[in-house]
C-alpha cells in the first residue's frame, strides 16, 4: 500500500512595511478563490495542516500568515501586496482572530469572508466587561464565529451587532486538532469562501 505524500510546507519570511519579517506560506491552486489564515507560527502538530489539505481538495488557494503580536491590519495587507494576492476569505484563531477582525474591518474591499475561532468584535465588550478596541470599525462581510471556550461566549454573541453582513454563530464539535473541529472549520471556510 503507497502513503499519499503531503507537500512539503514553502514557508518563507515575507519583510513587512514594519520592517520584522513573518513567516508565510502560500500553498493550492493558483486559480482557486484565496483563503488568508491567521495563526500561531508553523508547528509540525497543527490541526491547519490537515484544514489546509481540505481546503486544497477543495480547490482553493491558502495563504498562511504567522500570528505576530507586531502584525496590524495594514502590515499584513502589507504583505499580502508584496505577494501580489488577492484574498477573499480571513480565517483566524486564538492571536489570528483579533488580526482577523481588525483585517476584515479596515480593508473591507479586499475580503468577502470573515471566520474568526474563540474570539468576538474588538468592539464588543468580554465576559469582566473589556473590550479591546472601542474604535474597530464595523465589519460588512459575512462572518461566521466558531465558539468552544466558555470565556469568549459573551463577546462572541455581542459581535453580532458589528457586523452588516451574515452573522453565524456555530459551536464547536470537538477540541482543536480533533477530527470534528477540522472538518467543522474547513467546512465553515468553504461555505463563506462560495457564499459570493
Amino acid at each position: 500500500m503507497t502513503r499519499a505524500l503531503r507537500a512539503p510546507q514553502l514557508v518563507r519570511l515575507v519583510e513587512t512595511i514594519d520592517g520584522f519579517a513573518v513567516p508565510v506560506s502560500v500553498r493550492g491552486p493558483e486559480n482557486g478563490r484565496t483563503i488568508v489564515i491567521l495563526d500561531n507560527p508553523p508547528q509540525s502538530s497543527s490541526p491547519y495542516h490537515a484544514v489546509r489539505d481540505r481546503l486544497h481538495v477543495a480547490r482553493l488557494r491558502t495563504v498562511f500568515i504567522a500570528a505576530d503580536p507586531r502584525l496590524t491590519a495594514k502590515s499584513t495587507a502589507g504583505i499580502l501586496d508584496s505577494l501580489d494576492l488577492s484574498a477573499g476569505v480571513v480565517v483566524g484563531d486564538r492571536e489570528g482572530a483579533r488580526l482577523a477582525w481588525q483585517l476584515a474591518a479596515t480593508c473591507q474591499d479586499r475580503f468577502t469572508g470573515l471566520v474568526a475561532v474563540d474570539c468576538g468584535h474588538p468592539r464588543a465588550a468580554d465576559a469582566i466587561g473589556a473590550v479591546q478596541d472601542p474604535d474597530c470599525p464595523l465589519v460588512d462581510v459575512d462572518t461566521t464565529v466558531l465558539v468552544g471556550a466558555e470565556r469568549t461566549n459573551a463577546a462572541v454573541r455581542a459581535s453580532m451587532k458589528y457586523v452588516r453582513g451574515e452573522f453565524r454563530l456555530v459551536d464547536l464539535a470537538g477540541w482543536r486538532g480533533s477530527q470534528h473541529f477540522v472538518a467543522q472549520l474547513t467546512a465553515e471556510i468553504v461555505l463563506r469562501s462560495y457564499a459570493r
